[in-house]
Parts: C-alpha cells; sequence; structure tokens
C-alpha cells in the first residue's frame, strides 16, 4: 500500500469515529478519475473539511485551490497533506461566498461541498474557463437544500446526475 492510499484509508477510520462528513470512496474515485479525463490547469474545491477529497483532486498533480471555514479542520488537512508530500494545494480560509468574491482565477474543475443552500450562490460567484466540469455533492441527499441550483443549473447548461 503506498502513503497515499495509507492516508485515505487512515481517514475513512477517522471519519467515522469523529463524525466528519467527508464523501464516500466512491466518490473519491469519481473525483480522481474526473480530474484525469480532464487534466484541468486549475481546480476550486469549496469545502475542504480534513482534506479526504482534496486528496483524491490533488493527487494526479494538478492545482487546487481549496476553501474551508474551520481552522480545526484546516489544521487536520494540513498535516494529511504533509505526510503525503501534496505541495499542489492552497487553501484559502474563511466564508466561501466572501472568498469566492474575492478571487480572480478561473476554474477549469470545480467540486462544491458545503453549505447545501449556499451551492447556486457559490456558482454565481465562480470563474469558469471555458469547458468547465462542476462536480456537486449531496444533490439526492439534501435535494430540498440544493433545488434552486440543480433548476438553474439544468436550465442553462449541460448536466448529468449519478446516484
Amino acid at each position: 500500500m503506498n502513503k497515499i492510499e495509507e492516508i485515505l484509508v487512515y481517514l475513512e477510520e477517522f471519519n467515522k469515529k469523529n463524525f466528519m462528513f467527508n464523501v464516500p470512496r466512491e466518490t473519491g474515485e469519481l473525483l480522481n478519475f474526473l480530474v484525469n479525463a480532464k487534466r484541468p490547469k486549475k481546480i476550486l474545491e469549496i469545502g475542504m473539511s480534513n482534506g479526504y477529497s482534496t486528496i483524491w483532486l490533488a493527487e494526479p498533480g494538478f492545482p487546487v485551490i481549496t476553501i474551508e471555514k474551520d481552522s480545526e479542520k484546516i489544521i487536520l488537512a494540513k498535516e494529511n497533506f504533509e505526510k503525503i508530500n501534496l505541495n499542489n494545494i492552497s487553501i484559502l480560509m474563511g466564508d466561501a461566498l466572501e472568498v469566492l468574491r474575492r478571487l480572480d482565477e478561473r476554474f477549469d474543475f470545480v467540486f462544491i461541498d458545503a453549505t447545501k443552500k449556499e451551492y447556486l450562490d457559490y456558482f454565481k460567484l465562480i470563474k469558469f474557463s471555458k469547458g468547465a466540469v462542476v462536480v456537486a455533492d449531496n444533490i439526492l441527499s439534501h435535494s430540498k437544500k440544493v433545488k434552486e441550483y440543480v433548476d438553474y443549473v439544468r436550465k442553462k447548461y449541460h448536466s448529468k446526475l449519478l446516484e
């Protein structure tokens, strides 16, 4: 087992014991697959938690900017990234809506997994590169909270819903 796999397995157990609401392994594997297929110049993650999904996004080596407002989770994530020498991750601390208003970069891959009722607000603040891919987590499990986002995206963009 390589170092990255070791930390992922460790985090899966840690997350269960400490009630960290990270994506399941299948979602992490999908993110990793999509990033490898898209080969983005710049990835944005909204909602890092302790870095589990970030590792899946960053492991191929593309630059990741991630936003997290919880300072304790940022400390945990940094420790996890250091253990596996992931140095292509930039962490921005703060409320995602405020941070996004200040970001000038364009992104060609975005993963949204933060405050569900704010998904549409996040989406409208992000500067996208042409052909960007957006993955939004919890669309089915939090359907009422993300309804505005889903309706907006379905009306204006090509989208797919995966269970």
